[in-house]
């Protein structure tokens, strides 16, 4: 069953994450038109379009969608990008700094949005943020390789670690702190087993009768097993965050610094929109 269960996954895994990539490309690009020329390039294979208006229009859409993807900026057209590939050139200005802009930056107009840059304040909220989610992920990702689990004694609301096979206080997890508790201790007086785990002695008599319980085993592990699995969704989620929290606040940051290089937009040689009309 184990093995089928594995060789189902690992089957499933391929067109998963070519579904993945496909929609990956189509959120790069800005368009469904990337399946739509990696279709009609798989049904016409290596066959050349024979008339040379549409063969031009064909490799020109090709073009603009590899620019699209490739440079992660959402020009409105091939001549655009054209144009934004000698401005990027001309200027000495990195294409993935753009992409870092994100919406703060105007890819036709080449141009920051100056108006809609956040304010300082808002940019240590976000930084805030980011550091937050960066710590819970960091301490949800480190709960996963934990054997132990933070209980609570129901009749002192005494909060306490508990594995598969044992028992300890808070401070059991300091090098010279007090000892665990194991159900073969149980065999000894109370008071013993207080005064080395730091546990009441009303205390240690619950938690023996819970260690010496035969489906104690079962259930601490079943425990075990719920807290890892909240910590890999913790983690999960907390990571996406995190991401999102980084991308806002860097797109703010380089939007900031390159406006303040306060580049001319123009690109010698291309056409400037007068606004006329006849």
């Amino acid at each position: 069953m184990e093995l089928t269960s594995v060789s189902g996954f690992l089957g499933l895994l391929p067109p998963a994450l070519i579904a993945f990539a496909f929609v990956w490309a189509i959120l790069r690009a800005g368009s469904r038109q990337v399946v739509v020329h990696r279709l009609w390039q798989f049904v016409r294979g290596k066959q050349e379009i024979a008339d040379p208006e549409v063969r031009a229009f064909a490799e020109e859409e090709a073009s603009f969608i590899s620019f699209r993807i490739l440079a992660g900026v959402p020009v409105s057209s091939l001549e655009k990008a054209h144009e934004l590939i000698r401005w990027t050139k001309l200027n000495d200005v990195q294409m993935y700094r753009l992409r870092l802009c994100g919406d703060f930056f105007d890819p036709d107009a080449r141009q920051v949005k100056v108006d809609k840059l956040p304010s300082s304040f808002t940019q240590k909220l976000r930084a805030a943020g980011l550091f937050w989610w960066l710590l819970v992920a960091a301490l949800s990702f480190g709960s996963l390789f934990l054997d132990r689990t933070v209980m609570t004694l129901n009749a002192t609301q005494r909060h306490f670690f508990a594995t598969s096979t044992q028992v300890g206080s808070l401070g059991s997890i300091l090098p010279f702190g007090p000892k665990s508790l194991k159900a073969t201790d149980c065999t000894r007086p109370p008071s013993a087993n207080a005064q080395r785990s730091g546990f009441t002695e009303q205390e240690v008599g619950i938690l023996c009768t819970i260690l010496t319980d035969s489906g104690a085993d079962a259930f601490l592990k079943r425990t075990l097993a719920d807290q890892f699995w909240s910590s890999v969704k913790l983690f999960g989620v907390s990571a996406v965050l995190f991401w999102m929290s980084f991308f806002s606040w860097v797109a703010g940051a380089s939007a900031k610094k390159l406006a303040g290089r306060q580049i001319d937009p123009a690109v010698p040689g291309a056409q400037l929109s007068l606004g006329l009309s006849t």
